[in-house]
């Protein structure tokens, strides 16, 4: 089982290192448009959810959300790939495949997206309090919230460390040949 990962590791590694597609976005100004572009779809997500909080339950709340949720989708995707091929795949290599300086990266990156995480919980627990106002200790939530706010959590957790390394990481130096 063993070799099996390592063999997929590798040829990961491989991929990301030899890909032409790599050189487009290696560039900070590059990188830095695609993780606006994916905070922007992680904005959309979360957007999601208030549109199902204000509607729901109804069919405008969900044909809404189901669009912005699709929207989403179809930008993080290539967004996710292109990034790990911008940063060389810091976050989605395990860190034994990893220099020293890459593990440094990958820490931090994961430092960060936690920092922001908690931040993110902490804003909703905040959200429950208030709107559990009144002196009720029960939250009228609509069920129709429940999975997308799994998906968005998941989503927002998934790709936060790749937006954050995507946004800090230096330009590469110039190759030789240039």
């Amino acid at each position: 089982m063993r070799r099996w990962i390592d063999r997929r590791v590798r040829e990961r590694v491989a991929l990301i290192e030899n890909s032409p597609a790599r050189r487009v976005w290696t560039g900070r100004r590059n990188r830095r448009r695609l993780v606006i572009a994916g905070g922007a779809a992680l904005l959309v997500l979360w957007a999601g959810l208030v549109v199902i909080v204000r509607f729901a339950p109804s069919d405008l709340a969900r044909n809404v959300y189901l669009s912005m949720f699709a929207l989403a989708v179809a930008v993080l995707v290539p967004v996710y790939g292109w990034l790990t091929l911008a940063t060389k795949g810091v976050t989605t290599i395990p860190a034994e495949y990893l220099d020293e300086r890459q593990r440094g990266e990958q820490q931090r990156a994961y430092t960060g997206a936690h920092t922001l995480t908690t931040v993110v919980l902490a804003v909703l627990v905040v959200l429950a309090g208030l709107w559990s106002t009144g002196g009720r200790l029960t939250l009228d939530v609509p069920t129709a919230l429940l999975l997308p706010l799994a998906l968005t959590l998941l989503a927002t957790h998934y790709t936060l460390p790749l937006l954050l390394e995507g946004w800090r990481l230096p330009d590469p130096p110039p190759d030789e040949d240039d």
